[in-house]
């Protein structure tokens, strides 16, 4: 280890408070090294010792972090550690910039929030009222129900799931050119693909809208307004939604990891602001959790009501939503939090709803999802949140035998595989890195880094299934249980079957599935879309084309699922046919710009 990377991993404390009281009035500093040597996975068992942070920044190849503990309604404390550029070697600071992904989702509808407190529009109005820039497209979905904020801050308005894209400086486009799927965006056309108030979908593309709402209605970028309404009154003087950096601030940024490995560019920007694009430090993204502490209370609302709050603290139609933060309920305790990435970024924060207390964590890595949840467990002990530590667990033999009877395939759903392997003696679970399933009787498994847990059961006839959950207190999964069925050797999913190139099998799987229940998953608009164009990036080209034409057969209203199709038949090289689509989905819509410029394209 360099010299300068182990003095980067001495700390720095922001908020100056070396003899500030905690438990047991230690000074900060003895609260401090507690912590760093106390980290814990989500389950604990019998037997196992904690970990030390420095060691697991390393088994997690985590070049930097910055934490910030909340106590009290107040920053206790604030540290940093380890480097911000690998290839610079230099150090993180308390100054040092993180982009947060998705920990930006809250403060883009503390945004929207700000501009309805101040009575420019309502939680309940059809933002297609409100915009001037650009309009969501009618479909089948919108038809008789309207997108409103309150449904887009809640991820229930409907719009499609889409990552998130990151951009050079260069190659930068408008919302409205990543809205409208135009170059130099990369995005798809932004559509809505569930009816809006039904269910949950997380999507970026619905605070892409919420985006354009906020500019359209105010005639400033996003970023001039969060800074007006959010960052000065707030104190929160290293933010900024600003995309690209401005010069004069890229210099604080930190570089992007994977690993250690800097990313090309050393950094990507976010045409997207609302959904990944706030740059900040720890300890100012702690002063946007403490004001909604306090707001809560009705002790500050230097930004929105003590109503608002409330209402963006409790869940909407998503149950496991409200306005830009998971909810959480840890045994009879209400917590919000966030888990964000960005290429070469990760960021978590958990707060207490009620009773003041929390942590932020910025990390320079997108190895680092689980250092951000074994520090977080670290904080919660040595603080004593109210039911964030579990109980340590015991576990209990299970034979050779029962464990061979339960592995396999298992199927959820019509379209979703999760494999439980027998290796070295123990069960594992594949889709979660091979990680170890710990046995607690009556064939009830944990595992380390997961809240939740699976129960194998046998039927009547032989069968087993399992119920299944998996939760995470940042929010990263929803804890919804689920069951699964163990699937019989030779047995394919429909997307198993278009992979293996049987074609004409997977095609009348899904529409039987689509006969008989029309609402799974595993045929719908936005799953249907996605998989086309997975198959389509490892060059599949005909089960792309068979899945896109599915799609058109069940949703035969609407003008993306024509767009996609039209695509895919361009790429094989059916003119003609591409250019069919393309006119249906102008008829359908006739503002879809990415159709009108390929039927020009494709004419010529």
């Amino acid at each position: 280890m360099n010299v300068l990377f182990r003095a980067a991993l001495g700390f720095i404390l922001v908020s100056g408070l070396l003899s500030a009281a905690g438990v047991g009035d230690e000074p900060v500093s003895d609260q401090i090294a507690a912590i760093e040597n106390g980290l814990l996975p989500v389950n604990i068992f019998a037997g196992e010792q904690p970990y030390q942070l420095r060691e697991r920044m390393k088994f997690y190849k985590v070049p930097g972090l910055s934490v910030t503990v909340i106590k009290d309604f107040k920053i206790l404390w604030t540290k940093t550690y380890g480097i911000a550029d690998q290839e610079l070697q230099t150090p993180v600071t308390g100054q040092t910039l993180f982009n947060i992904g998705s920990l930006s989702k809250g403060v883009a509808a503390l945004t929207t929030l700000s501009l309805i407190h101040q009575g420019k529009f309502n939680l309940d109005d059809d933002v297609n009222r409100l915009m001037t820039s650009w309009k969501v497209p009618e479909n089948a979905f919108t038809r008789g129900k309207a997108v409103t904020p309150a449904l887009l801050m809640n991820h229930s308005g409907g719009a499609m799931h889409h990552f998130g894209v990151g951009y050079f400086r260069d190659a930068f486009p408008t919302i409205t050119q990543v809205l409208n799927g135009e170059p130099p965006a990369t995005h798809r056309p932004t559509t809505i693909d569930k009816i809006p108030g039904t269910r949950f979908q997380y999507s970026n593309p619905g605070y892409a809208i919420l985006q354009q709402l906020v500019e359209d209605v105010t005639g400033e970028p996003i970023y001039t307004v969060a800074r007006n309404n959010i960052f000065d009154k707030l104190g929160m003087t290293r933010a900024t939604f600003q995309q690209p950096l401005p010069v004069n601030l890229e210099k604080f940024a930190a570089a992007g990891h994977r690993g250690y490995a800097t990313v090309r560019g050393k950094r990507l920007y976010f045409a997207n602001i609302a959904a990944g694009g706030l740059w900040t430090t720890s300890d100012d993204y702690a002063r946007y959790v403490i004001e909604l502490q306090k707001s809560w209370h009705g002790k500050s609302n230097k930004v929105i009501s003590k109503e608002l709050t409330r209402k963006m603290l409790s869940p909407g139609v998503a149950k496991e939503y409200g306005y830009g933060v998971f909810m959480r309920k840890i045994g009879s305790q209400k917590y919000f939090g966030h888990m964000g990435d960005s290429t070469g970024f990760m960021a978590g924060f958990i707060s207490h709803t009620t009773d003041g207390y929390g942590a932020v964590i910025l990390t320079n890595s997108n190895t680092s999802p689980e250092l951000i949840r074994e520090l977080n467990k670290s904080i919660a002990k040595y603080y004593r949140w109210a039911e964030f530590v579990p109980a340590t667990l015991k576990t209990v033999k299970i034979s050779k035998q029962e464990m061979e009877a339960i592995s396999g395939r298992y199927r959820s759903g019509h379209d979703s595989v999760f494999h439980i392997l027998f290796r070295n003696d123990q069960l594992v679970f594949a889709e979660l890195g091979n990680e170890k399933m710990y046995h607690l009787g009556n064939l009830r498994f944990k595992v380390k880094r997961r809240d939740g847990e699976i129960v194998f059961t046998k039927g009547p006839g032989g069968e087993w299934t399992a119920v299944y959950h998996f939760a995470d207190e940042l929010g990263r999964l929803s804890g919804t249980k689920q069951k699964a069925i163990k699937m019989k050797p030779g047995e394919k999913t429909p997307r198993e079957l278009l992979q293996a190139g049987r074609l004409e099998e997977a095609a009348t799987r899904y529409r039987a599935i689509f006969k008989d229940n029309p609402g799974d998953d595993a045929v719908s608009e936005s799953w249907l879309n996605r998989l086309g164009y997975q198959l389509l990036g490892q060059n599949k080209l005909p089960a792309a084309l068979c899945v896109f034409k599915l799609n058109t057969e069940f949703y035969p209203d609407s003008a993306n699922v024509h767009d996609s199709y039209g695509e895919a038949l361009a790429k094989s090289g059916d003119t003609k046919g591409a250019i069919r689509q393309y006119e249906k989905a102008l008829e359908l819509d006739p503002q879809m710009r990415n159709a009108k410029n390929m039927l020009k394209k494709l004419e010529d």
